[in-house]
C-alpha cells in the first residue's frame, strides 16, 4: 500500500514535468457521509477538510532554510527546505526527494539534474514547479515536515501534491504518514475519501493514493487523497476525521506520535553541527569551496573574517605553521567563526625536494602549531605550489586538496584581473585557490562573493563540498566528483 501512495504521488509529479495538461481541482466534502464498512474496517464520518493555510511552517531548533532556483528542460524550478542540524535521516530524505523530482524534470530533455542548471537560473522559464518541505509542526520528540509540489503545464493548467513524513529526534527515523494507521485503515480511507460505495472495490490503478495525512495535536486526521482524472487531470479529494473516529484507525507508531504531538515542550534542540561540516548537499544546489593559503595574517586576515561574516560564507584557511605559531589568537579566530582549517605545511617548501622525513617533519610541525592555537590539528593539507608526487602523497598522511580555479591572485595583486578570472572559469564544485596574506587579495572578496552568490552559489568549506565523498590520504583532490 506504501508503494501505491509513492506511485501515486510521482504519477503527479511526472506528469507535471512531462508538461501534460493538468487540472489540480480539489474535492470538498461538504455534507458529512455515514460510517460504512469497507475491509472490515468502520470508516468514520469524514467533515470538510480545512484549508491548508492551517499548515504554515514553524521554526525548529536547529533547523536552517535553503532555497534554490534552476532551469531544468523546460521548467523553471523553484524549491525550499529546511534542513535539521542531528537528523542526518531526515535531511538525506529530503535531499532524496528533492533529486528525485529534479531528475524527473531533466528526464524529457534527455538528461538528469546538474548544479549547474541552477547557476544564472534567474531567468523565466515557463511551465514552472514549485516544491517545499518545511516544518509545520513541533512538539515532543517529533518533527513534522509537510512535502508539497505545484506545477503548471504547457496548457497553463495546474496540478498540487503533498505528502507528510514524520521525524523523530531521538532515534533519528523518518516515518511516512502511512506509518500512522493500521494497515486495515489505510486500505479503506482513500476508497471511502473518493466516495466509493461501501463493498465495493474498484481496481486498483482506479483507487486514490493516500498521499498525505496530517495527525494535529487535537487527535484529527486531516487526509488528501489523489487519484488520476484522466485526460492527464489529477483530482485531490481531502477530509476531515474527528479526534475520536481517528484514535481506533492508528498504528501503535500513530499513537506514539499523537503521545508527542500533545507534549507541552518544543523538540530539544539537536547537536548542532560545527559550521564546517553543516550539511549542504552540493549534488542539489551548485556550491563553490572558497580557499585561503599562506595565513594567518595579523593585518588581512582578520579583514577577511570580518567580510566572510558579513555576507555569511565559511571558507577553508590552508595554514602554515610557522604563522599560525606567530598568529595563535588569529587562527583561533579563523576556527571560532566556522571556518574549516588545512595543514599548509610550517615553511612553505617545495616538497617534491624534502625526502620522506622532511616531508612528515614539516606535516607534523604545523599539525602542534594549529593544534596549539585551536584545539585539533588539520584533517587534510595543501602542498605549497601544487608541488606534490607520489613520494609526496604517501609521506603527508593526509588527503591532498588542490583546486580546479587558479585566481593568480598573488601574481596580478589586482582584483581587477583575478576577480573576472574566477567568475569565468568556476563551475559547481570547483575549489579556488587564493591567498589571504596579500592585502589586493582582501579587497577583491566583495566583489567576488557578491558575484557569485549573485550567480546561485552557495559558498562552503572543503569538508562540505567534499560531504559524501571520502577523503583519502595521499589523494588529490580538486572539485566535487559529479553524481553518478
Amino acid at each position: 500500500m506504501i508503494l501505491r501512495i509513492v506511485l501515486g504521488w510521482f504519477c503527479v509529479l511526472v506528469l507535471i514535468c512531462a508538461g501534460d495538461g493538468l487540472n489540480g481541482s480539489t474535492v470538498s466534502l461538504q455534507q458529512p457521509r455515514a460510517a460504512a464498512a469497507v475491509n472490515n474496517v468502520d470508516v468514520p464520518v469524514l467533515r470538510p477538510p480545512l484549508s491548508d493555510a492551517r499548515w504554515t511552517p514553524v521554526q525548529v531548533p536547529g533547523g536552517y532554510p535553503m532555497s534554490l532556483t534552476a532551469v531544468v528542460g523546460a521548467h523553471q524550478v523553484k524549491a525550499s527546505w529546511t534542513y535539521v542540524d542531528g537528523l542526518p535521516g531526515l535531511n538525506s530524505h529530503l535531499d532524496s526527494w528533492l533529486l528525485g523530482i529534479l531528475d524527473a524534470a531533466a528526464t524529457p530533455s534527455g538528461g538528469r539534474y546538474r548544479p549547474a542548471m541552477a547557476v544564472n537560473a534567474s531567468q523565466s522559464a515557463n511551465p514552472g514547479l514549485t516544491v517545499s518541505a518545511q516544518p509545520v509542526q513541533a512538539a515532543g520528540t517529533v518533527i513534522v515536515v509537510r512535502e508539497k509540489v505545484s506545477g503548471t503545464g504547457a496548457d497553463g493548467t495546474s496540478a498540487a501534491s503533498s505528502e507528510t513524513i514524520y521525524a523523530d529526534t531521538v532515534s533519528g527515523e523518518v516515518h511516512r504518514a502511512a506509518e500512522l494507521l493500521r494497515p486495515e485503515a489505510l486500505d479503506a480511507l482513500p476508497a471511502r475519501a473518493a466516495g466509493v460505495p461501501a463493498g465495493i472495490a474498484g481496481p486498483a490503478a482506479q483507487q486514490p493514493a493516500l498521499s498525505d495525512v496530517v495527525l494535529t495535536p487535537s487527535g484529527e486526521l486531516h487526509i488528501t487523497a489523489h487519484r488520476p482524472a484522466g485526460g492527464g487531470r489529477s483530482d485531490q479529494e481531502k477530509a476531515t476525521i474527528s479526534a475520536g473516529d481517528a484514535e481506533a484507525m492508528l498504528s501503535d507508531m500513530g499513537r506514539k506520535m499523537l503521545g508527542q504531538l500533545q507534549a507541552a515542550e518544543s523538540p530539544a534542540p539537536a547537536t548542532a553541527a560545527a559550521s564546517p561540516l553543516r550539511h549542504v548537499n552540493c549534488d542539489l544546489v551548485p556550491c563553490a569551496a572558497l580557499t585561503y593559503d599562506d595565513g594567518p595574517d595579523a593585518r588581512t586576515t582578520p579583514q577577511l573574517l570580518a567580510i566572510l561574516k558579513e555576507k555569511n560564507v565559511h571558507a577553508t584557511f590552508f595554514m602554515t605553521g610557522s604563522n599560525a605559531a606567530s598568529n595563535p589568537a588569529i587562527a583561533r579566530q579563523v576556527a571560532e567563526a566556522g571556518h574549516a582549517i588545512g595543514n599548509h605545511t610550517f615553511s612553505h617548501p617545495y616538497l617534491t625536494k624534502l625526502s620522506a622525513a622532511g616531508v612528515r617533519s614539516e606535516m607534523d610541525r604545523t599539525d602542534a602549531a594549529i593544534r596549539a592555537a585551536v584545539g585539533s590539528a588539520p584533517s587534510f593539507m595543501r602542498p605549497p605550489y601544487g608541488a606534490a608526487d607520489a613520494a609526496v602523497q604517501r609521506a603527508v598522511g593526509k588527503p591532498l586538496i588542490l583546486w580546479a580555479v587558479d585566481s593568480l591572485d598573488w601574481q596580478s595583486k589586482n582584483p581587477a584581473v583575478f576577480v573576472p578570472k574566477v567568475l569565468k572559469e568556476i563551475t559547481p564544485g570547483a575549489v579556488v585557490l587564493m591567498h589571504d596574506v596579500d592585502p589586493t587579495t582582501i579587497a577583491g572578496q566583495q566583489e567576488l562573493i557578491t558575484n557569485l552568490q549573485t550567480q546561485g552559489y552557495t559558498l562552503v568549506t572543503v569538508p562540505q563540498i567534499f560531504e559524501g565523498t571520502p577523503l583519502v590520504a595521499g589523494h588529490v583532490y580538486r572539485s566535487r566528483p559529479e553524481r553518478r
